[in-house]
């Protein structure tokens, strides 16, 4: 795997990160929103836009209002949501190759219990024991 694909995962391997990009893609754009909805500190929410700035994959810009300060909010670059779509994409094709994965499993099981190579409880369990470990009820939950 290469440096950057390791580093890139970094970037979404924290859940306040993947939280904070949520937002920002339904219309979040102030820190101090990000921080209350998250009920976090504003200066973490600051620390990670920093980070996910760094990367390209949020712009800040100053908005100045009639009266009062400037105030600087957050949005998603261009090639953060491509970004975020792609990875939504994989994400998607993945999802759908495991729930395959797991339905070729019970369909073996189904053959030999078919032809009697399994008993019915043998079969239920092994059956319960593919959608265990594929995790298959939430997996087909998204499909509908």
């Amino acid at each position: 795997m290469e440096d950057f694909t390791k580093e890139l995962i970094g970037i979404f391997s924290s859940k306040t990160r993947c939280e904070i990009l949520e937002m920002l893609w339904e219309g979040y754009d102030h820190p101090d929103d990000l921080a209350e909805e998250l009920g976090i500190t504003r200066q973490a929410v600051d620390k990670h836009l920093v980070e996910l700035h760094d990367w390209g994959i949020v712009e800040r810009n100053a908005v100045f209002p009639h009266e009062g300060r400037p105030r600087i909010v957050y949005d998603m670059t261009r090639s953060g949501k491509r970004l975020m779509n792609s990875l939504d994409d994989l994400a998607e094709k993945y999802r759908e190759n495991m729930i395959e994965r797991a339905e070729n499993q019970i369909e073996q099981l189904d053959m030999k219990l078919a032809v009697g190579e399994l008993s019915e409880k043998i079969y239920r369990k092994k059956v319960e024991e593919i959608k265990d470990r594929w995790n298959y009820s939430e997996l087909k939950v998204e499909d509908e």
